[in-house]
């Protein structure tokens, strides 16, 4: 296996949302600043972006969630500090299509979409208590080239998308095998905090509780894992090898 692979989590701010939106039947009450953190990978030559964060939310949103965002923060900031500029990505992986992990696709004009074909379906025409998640207008995007996934799929030597639905019917971890052995696990939203994978606990928004907790069982079964928690404000840094 060619050793030319590197990863680092980015930092597109925060948004406050209900704590008991991230882990089911707990935190009634709380407000949480969820952290969105989307991951850049350098495989085979190409730059690969995982989920883009949160863009300008409509007012029926907005309402609900205050953005934060610090200076030097934001995936635009993020990448310019790193050299690159949006037209230069590759391939984006899109975890799934809520507005907090696609809000800023359209940025990426020169880039393919990889998206398992089920959560672009769904996106489209999602069950009425799922709704609100979606927003359109981040997803839709005129020129936007989407590359339809059935399944596991290798995207490059290194990298791996792997089906975790649950929190929704077309949800897809990454998995970036370093070559030490070592195992980056991007969860998504399939783990939004620590404690989904530690203490098996579901995330609070749900398609279907019973395949949540089996794909946390698959990402819990990857061995020498290092685990990325979507919306976990503790982990924000990670440079590797």
């Amino acid at each position: 296996m060619s050793s030319e692979v590197s990863v680092r989590l980015l930092l597109d701010g925060r948004f406050t949302l209900p704590k008991s939106l991230l882990v089911y039947g707990k935190y009634f009450g709380e407000i949480y600043e969820a952290a969105l953190k989307p991951m850049l990978i350098i495989s085979e030559g190409e730059k690969i972006l995982v989920d883009t964060g949160l863009g300008r939310l409509p007012e029926k949103h907005a309402r609900f969630h205050r953005v934060i965002r610090r200076e030097n923060e934001g995936l635009e900031a993020q990448l310019r500090a790193l050299g690159i500029r949006p037209e230069e990505i590759d391939i984006v992986v899109n975890t799934h299509l809520h507005f907090d992990h696609c809000g800023k696709n359209a940025l990426f004009k020169n880039a393919k979409f990889y998206v398992q074909a089920e959560e672009l379906r769904y996106a489209y025409a999602p069950d009425r208590f799922m709704k609100n998640a979606y927003v359109r207008e981040f997803f839709d995007v005129e020129g936007l080239d989407y590359v339809l996934v059935r399944g596991r799929y290798r995207l490059t030597e290194h990298v791996l998308l792997l089906p975790t639905p649950g929190h929704t019917p077309g949800h897809q971890s990454v998995v970036v095998r370093l070559p030490d052995g070592r195992n980056v696990v991007y969860c998504g939203d399939a783990a939004t905090l620590r404690e989904c994978v530690e203490r098996r606990n579901i995330p609070g928004v749900l398609w279907r509780s019973d395949a949540a907790l089996r794909s946390i069982d698959k990402l819990r079964s990857i061995r020498n894992a290092i685990y990325i928690y979507a919306h976990d404000n503790e982990q924000l840094e990670l440079v590797l090898p």
